[in-house]
């Protein structure tokens, strides 16, 4: 009975908002990752998450549409499966509202490409979410074990940018180590 209600007073929010002319604009509404540029992810299908989605929803005179709640918006996601959860449950006054991804699993693919819907609206933008794995060694085996290490500790220090975990676009460090040995031994399901 909450969903339902939940779900009535999205569509309410979303009529009201359409009969005052404050439909979203495909153009000016916008879909951002930041700060960090992507995700790294695991065999096992267990993170580390990425940084957040930040959706700008706004009107064609531009201004900022708020209240709009979290399960108004859709996602298009090609290249990978990762799950996104919502960390606010409504647009805020800036129009402005953030979601989280996971990698559901160990994602071969260098990247992830997302777009979004608010209701039938789709977005214009799309990006590019960039991937790295822990299991690099060889043909990624799905296991994060022995070889994988020797092969991290031998870039350790280096500006290596598939070993740089945690995004800094700086020399492999002891963050990147730290995410690491978070997953070592970590296997596909």
């Amino acid at each position: 009975m909450k969903t339902l209600s939940v779900v009535v007073t999205a569509l309410l929010v979303f009529a009201a908002n359409i009969a005052s002319a404050d439909a979203p604009d495909a153009d000016l509404s916008s879909l951002m990752l930041g700060p960090d540029l992507g995700m790294t992810t695991c065999p096992a299908g267990d993170g580390p998450v990425s940084q957040y989605i930040t959706v700008t929803v706004r009107t064609p005179s531009a201004s900022p549409i708020g209240r709009i709640p979290y399960n108004c918006f859709f996602f298009c996601v090609t290249g990978g499966d990762i799950r996104i959860t919502p960390v606010d449950l409504e647009t805020n006054a800036q129009g402005r509202i953030r979601f989280e991804c996971f990698g559901e699993e160990s994602i071969a693919a260098p990247g992830i490409t997302l777009g979004m819907q608010i209701y039938t609206v789709v977005l214009n933008d799309t990006f590019d979410l960039d991937c790295k794995a822990f299991d690099l060694f060889e043909d990624s085996n799905g296991w994060l074990n022995l070889q994988d290490f020797i092969e991290f500790s031998g870039d350790y220090g280096l500006e290596v940018e598939r070993r740089d975990y945690d995004w800094s676009g700086g020399p492999v460090g002891p963050q990147d180590f730290i995410l690491f040995s978070a997953h070592y031994g970590h296997a596909e399901p």
